[in-house]
C-alpha cells in the first residue's frame, strides 16, 4: 500500500543496516521466553446485521476435539448490554462457539483455534429466524443483499499503520487508493464523492467534502465500508459510505494503551530525535453496573514528513494533533438506551503539502480545530418496530496562512518564494434523524421496513483572499503576473431535507430483494429530487455456497457551500508580458460567474452485478463488477473569449465516469488468521476542472481551460496481497503487498499552458512491501513488536517535473525509504 511521508534515507545511509536492523530486532523478540504459562482466551462480541450489539445472547463454547476428556471444558456465557462475552483459562486447541438467543438463528464458527499467548476475537451477527410476536427486530435476510466490508478491531491492532490512523487501513479494500494529496479515493471517485459517518452521523467538512474527524484508534469498534450505498439511508453521496462504530463500555474495567514507544529519527548517519510519535490510551468500565458506562480514549499525534531531495529551507512537515472521544451509555430500561458522544481533534501541520516541487517557503501552515457533540435515542415500541433518534452538532475550524507577505514565484521546476492562498473559515453543521425499523406480516417470506427522515443545516463564513503569483520562463524572465482583486470574504449555508422508504425483504431462503426510495431537497439548488434503488441476491445452490448478486440505483450528492458563494470569490487579473517585462496586450480579468442555468445536485447512475463463491471450507472468491455514470457535477470552464468577456463560469455541465472490474480471493487460516488476494481493473475519467478539486483547502496558481480526461485518481491496475497469520512463540505475522500502476500527470509548456492532453503522461507503477511483526509478552499482557514500512526498497516517486523548459524535466523525486517503527500496545 501507498506510504506517504515516511522517513527515507538517501542511499548513501545504507539502507540495509535498517532492515538488518529490523530483522535483528524480531529475531530478538522471538526469542523472548514466557516468565509463567497462561492459557488462552477467547473473547468477542454478538451483533445483528445492522451491527448493533445484542445483549442477553447465550454463547456456547465446547471443543471441537474428538477427545471425550475435552468435554470437561465446555463453557457456557451471556452477552453483556454491549454484546460482549470473553472466556478465560482455556486450554489451547480447536473449539466451536454458538450464540443463541430466542427469535434468532444460532450463529455457528468453527473450527477456532486457540493458542496460549494470543487471544483471539470474534465478531458473531445473529441473523432472524420467521417473525412472531415474541421476536426482537433486527434486520437483515440470509441472502445478504447488501453487505459493507467489515474492518474490525483485531485488523486495526494487527495491520501496519504508519500514524495509527484508522484512514490508513482502508487501502486494503480492492478500490481504495490515496491520491498524490492523501486523500481516499473509492472505486474511481473523487475524494469528495464519498462520506465518512461516525456512529451513523455525518463527520466531512461542510465546505470541502473531505474526511474531517479523527479518532483514537482505540475507540474504534468496526468501519463498516459500502462501496455502493445502495441503502435509501444513505443520502448526499455518489461514491461510498465508510461508517465508523465506536467502543462502549461494559460492566468491568478496562484500560489499554498503544504505541507508546516512538520512532526515531536518523539522518546524516547518526540519531536526529523523533520522526513520529502516536501514543494511545483508552479506558472504559461501568458509572453504574448494568446501567450506565462510560468509554475515554486519547491519542497525541507527532509525525514527520520527509522530502528526499535537495531543498532550500527545511525538508519536512510536521503534522501534530490532539484527539479525544467520550462515550457513554445509558439503559433507561429493558427497551430504552441513550448513547452520548463528544469528539474533539485539533491539529497543527507545519508546511502544508511540503514537496520536492514546493519548498518550505511556498507552503502554508495549517490549523484545525474541531469538535462533534452527537446523542442517539433507541428505543423499542414493540416486538416488531424500533424508533431511533439521531442528533448532532459539529465544528469545524480552517485557517491556512502563508509564511511570508511577497509574490509567489512559479518557475519551469517548482513553486518558489510564498504561497499565494490565506484561508481563515469557521462551519457549523447540525443534523437531526428520524427512523423506524418495522417488521410487518406482508404476504409470503418476511420484510423489514425501514423508514425516516434527515435534516442538515450547515453554514460557514470564511476569508479566502490569494496574494500575486509570477509564472517565470526557465531564463528567470517573468512570463505571466496574476493578481487577485476583491475583500474574498465568504459566507453560505444551507438546508437539506431528505426522506426514504427501505424494504429488505426475504422472499425464500435463497433469495432476497432490498428496494429503496429517497427523496432530497436543496435550498441550494431549489429542486426537489427522487432517487429509486434496488439490488438483489440470489443462491444458485440450496447449500448457498454460490450467490449472484446485482444492483442499481440513483444517487445524489451534496452542492458544497462555497458554491454558492462563488460569484464573491476574488476576482482573478492575468498579464501577459513581453521581453522587457511590460504587459504585452490588454490583462485578461476574469468575472466570476454561475452558469444562467444555474446549479443543481451531481447525479449519478450506478450499477454492478458480484458473484460470490465458496471454494471448500477455507476459500471464498469474490468477482465483482461495478459502473458509474456522474452527471451535473459542479464544474469550473475558463472563458477568454465570451460575449461578456473573460470570465470563470461555474456550472452543473460537468461529467464523470468510473468502471471497475475486481476480483478478491479469501483464505481462512486456523483461529483468527487470514489471507487476502485481490486484483482491479478500473477506468476514471471526466472533467478535470472540478469545483471541489480547484478550491479545496490547498490551492494552484495556474487554472486552466476544462477538458476531459483521466481523473487524477485513475489507477488502471492494482494487485493487493496481506495476511494475519499466528505463528508459534505467540508470533502475529503481518504481511501487506501492493502492486499498481502510477497515477496520471500533465505536460506543460514554459508558459504552463498543456502540451498535448491533461494527464497523458503516467508515474512509474508502485511497488511496496510492509510487514509488522508482533510477539505477546504473557506477565505484562502487552505485544511487543517492529513494523516495516517499503521493506523491499523500490523506488516509488511522489512528484515529476513536467515542464519542459526546466533542466529537471521528465525527473521523477521524491521516493519513500525503508523505515522501522517499534511498538508496544495492550491487546485490544
Amino acid at each position: 500500500m501507498e506510504l506517504s511521508g515516511l522517513n527515507r534515507r538517501r542511499p548513501h545511509v545504507i539502507p540495509a543496516r535498517v532492515r538488518a536492523g529490523a530483522i535483528w530486532v524480531a529475531v530478538l523478540l522471538s526469542a523472548v521466553g514466557v516468565v509463567a504459562a497462561s492459557a488462552a482466551r477467547l473473547e468477542g462480541v454478538v451483533v445483528d446485521t445492522l451491527g448493533r450489539p445484542v445483549p442477553g445472547v447465550r454463547v456456547t463454547l465446547r471443543p471441537a476435539s474428538a477427545d471425550p476428556a475435552a468435554a470437561d471444558v465446555s463453557q457456557m456465557a451471556t452477552t453483556d448490554n454491549a454484546g460482549r462475552f470473553a472466556f478465560d483459562g482455556l486450554p489451547p486447541g480447536p473449539y466451536t462457539v454458538v450464540a443463541e438467543q430466542s427469535g434468532y438463528a444460532p450463529a455457528v464458527q468453527s473450527p477456532v483455534r486457540l493458542d496460549e499467548g494470543h487471544p483471539v476475537s470474534l465478531r458473531l451477527t445473529l441473523r432472524p429466524q420467521p417473525f412472531s410476536e415474541t421476536v426482537n427486530i433486527v434486520g437483515g435476510s440470509p441472502a445478504d443483499v447488501q453487505s459493507p466490508d467489515e474492518l474490525k478491531t483485531k485488523l486495526l491492532a494487527a495491520v501496519p499503520l504508519p500514524t495509527d490512523r484508522f484512514e490508513e487501513v482502508l487501502p486494503l479494500l480492492p478500490g481504495v487508493v490515496r491520491d498524490r494529496r492523501g486523500r481516499l479515493s473509492f472505486s474511481g471517485t473523487r475524494p469528495s464523492q464519498s462520506t465518512l459517518l461516525v456512529n451513523g452521523m455525518n463527520a466531512t467538512d461542510p465546505v470541502t467534502g473531505e474526511f474531517a474527524q479523527e479518532l483514537p484508534l482505540s475507540a474504534i469498534e468496526t468501519i463498516d465500508v459500502h462501496t455502493i450505498p445502495y441503502s435509501a439511508e444513505f443520502g448526499r453521496v455518489t461514491g461510498a459510505v465508510a461508517n465508523v462504530r465506536t467502543r462502549s463500555g461494559v460492566d468491568e474495567w478496562d484500560f489499554q494503551v498503544g504505541s507508546v514507544i516512538p520512532s526515531l529519527r536518523f539522518r546524516d548517519g547518526g540519531l536526529r530525535g523523533i520522526n513520529s510519535a502516536t501514543p494511545r490510551a483508552q479506558v472504559s468500565g461501568p458509572l453504574r453496573k448494568g446501567r450506565a458506562w462510560i468509554a475515554q480514549g486519547f491519542s497525541y499525534r507527532f509525525v514527520r514528513a520527509r522530502v528526499y531531495e535537495e531543498m532550500e529551507g527545511r525538508d519536512e512537515g510536521i503534522i501534530e494533533g490532539f484527539d479525544a472521544f467520550t462515550q457513554i451509555d445509558l439503559r433507561l430500561g429493558d427497551r430504552h438506551a441513550i448513547t452520548a458522544t463528544f469528539s474533539y481533534f485539533p491539529a497543527e501541520t507545519d508546511n502544508l503539502g511540503i514537496d520536492s516541487l514546493h519548498p518550505e517557503a511556498a507552503t502554508p501552515d495549517l490549523a484545525t480545530d474541531g469538535w462533534n457533540l452527537a446523542f442517539s435515542d433507541r428505543l423499542v415500541t414493540s416486538a416488531s418496530t424500533i424508533w431511533e433518534t439521531l442528533f448532532a452538532v459539529r465544528s469545524l475550524d480552517v485557517t491556512i496562512r502563508p509564511k511570508g507577505i511577497g509574490p509567489s514565484r512559479l518557475t519551469a521546476s517548482s513553486l518558489r518564494d510564498n504561497y499565494f492562498n490565506e484561508i481563515d473559515r469557521d462551519s457549523t453543521q447540525v443534523e437531526w434523524n428520524l427512523s423506524c425499523l418495522h417488521a410487518p406480516s406482508l404476504g409470503p417470506g418476511r420484510h423489514l421496513v425501514k423508514f425516516g427522515s434527515q435534516l442538515y443545516y450547515t453554514r460557514f463564513g470564511s476569508l479566502d483572499a490569494s496574494g500575486p503569483v509570477e509564472i517565470v520562463g526557465a531564463g528567470g524572465r517573468p512570463l505571466t503576473r496574476i493578481s487577485f482583486t476583491g475583500p474574498g470574504e465568504l459566507d453560505g449555508s444551507n438546508l437539506a431535507l431528505g426522506l426514504y422508504l427501505q424494504d429488505r425483504w426475504q422472499i425464500t431462503r435463497r433469495a432476497g430483494l432490498d428496494v429503496g426510495l429517497r427523496y432530497d431537497f436543496d435550498r441550494l439548488t431549489s429542486i426537489h429530487h427522487v432517487a429509486p434503488r434496488i439490488a438483489a441476491a440470489y443462491a444458485l445452490d440450496p447449500g448457498g455456497r454460490t450467490f449472484i448478486r446485482a444492483g442499481w440505483g440513483v444517487f445524489f450528492d451534496q452542492v458544497f457551500l462555497h458554491a454558492d458563494a462563488f460569484e464573491r470569490f476574488q476576482q482573478r487579473t492575468e498579464t501577459r508580458l513581453d521581453a522587457t517585462g511590460a504587459p504585452d496586450g490588454p490583462p485578461l480579468v476574469f468575472r466570476n460567474r454561475v452558469d444562467a442555468e444555474g446549479l443543481s445536485l451531481p447525479r449519478s447512475k450506478v450499477w454492478n452485478v458480484e458473484l460470490d463463491r465458496s471454494l471448500g471450507d477455507r476459500w471464498m472468491l469474490r468477482v465483482n463488477y461495478r459502473e458509474l455514470r456522474g452527471r451535473h457535477q459542479a464544474v469550473v470552464d475558463r472563458v477568454e473569449d465570451g460575449p461578456g468577456g473573460p470570465a470563470l463560469v461555474l456550472s452543473s455541465r460537468g461529467r464523470s465516469t468510473a468502471r471497475q472490474f475486481d476480483t478478491t480471493l479469501r483464505l481462512a487460516l486456523a483461529g483468527d488468521g487470514e489471507w487476502f488476494f485481490s486484483f482491479a481493473k478500473s477506468r476514471a475519467t471526466g472533467d478535470l476542472n472540478a469545483f471541489t478539486e480547484l478550491y479545496g483547502n490547498l490551492r494552484e496558481p495556474i487554472l486552466l481551460p476544462s477538458e476531459e480526461g483521466p481523473l487524477a485518481v485513475d489507477v488502471p491496475h492494482r494487485f493487493l496481497a496481506w495476511g494475519l497469520m499466528r505463528l508459534p512463540w505467540k508470533l502475529t505475522l503481518v504481511p501487506a503487498l501492493e502492486w499498481r500502476s502510477g497515477f496520471p500527470y500533465t505536460t506543460y509548456a514554459e508558459d504552463y499552458t498543456p502540451i498535448g492532453p491533461r494527464h497523458d503522461g503516467r508515474f512509474p507503477a508502485f511497488f511496496s512491501l510492509d510487514l509488522q511483526v508482533m510477539r505477546a509478552l504473557t506477565l505484562f499482557g502487552r505485544d511487543v513488536g517492529v513494523a516495516l514500512f517499503n521493506l523491499s526498497g523500490h523506488d516509488n516517486p511522489r512528484d515529476v517535473v513536467s515542464n519542459v523548459a526546466s533542466p529537471l524535466y521528465e525527473s521523477f523525486r521524491n521516493s519513500v525509504d525503508t523505515s522501522v517503527s517499534l511498538r508496544v500496545q495492550t491487546r485490544f
